[in-house]
């Protein structure tokens, strides 16, 4: 994929944190496979840029201002849930407590996708 392996070069990433985070999108795109998401290239690549972003922000626990609470409604709980299936385990693995900002922010492009997709893919 063109777009990929553009943001792969210009990211300009240490070998070790590339091959997390092709690890990383890799399952993110799985797990979204298995609740019947496909995104188009466009929202792909934004989707792979984020989770990219986001791999750094938990590298470096230097993460997004906190929202409130009641911002998160502007996606579906099972949206949001989606989310944080996807994204949890990076926290986890560097055992930190789950960022609910970022898991919302993860959610908008699941959100976005599932909007552009006619009659939608919820199960």
């Amino acid at each position: 994929m063109q777009s990929w392996n553009t943001l792969l070069n210009e990211s300009k990433l240490d070998i070790s944190v590339k091959n997390e985070f092709i690890r990383c999108y890799r399952e993110a795109k799985e797990k979204l496979k298995s609740y019947g998401i496909v995104m188009d290239e466009e929202a792909d690549f934004m989707f792979a840029n984020h989770i990219l972003a986001l791999l750094k922000r938990v590298k470096t626990r230097s993460f997004v201002e906190d929202m409130e609470e009641e911002d998160f409604e502007q996606v579906p709980q099972k949206v949001y849930d989606m989310a944080e299936d996807i994204v949890g385990g990076l926290f986890e693995k560097e055992h930190l407590p789950i960022n609910q900002t970022e898991v919302f922010l993860v959610a908008t492009h699941i959100e976005m996708t599932i909007q552009k997709t006619k009659g939608g893919t919820e199960q």
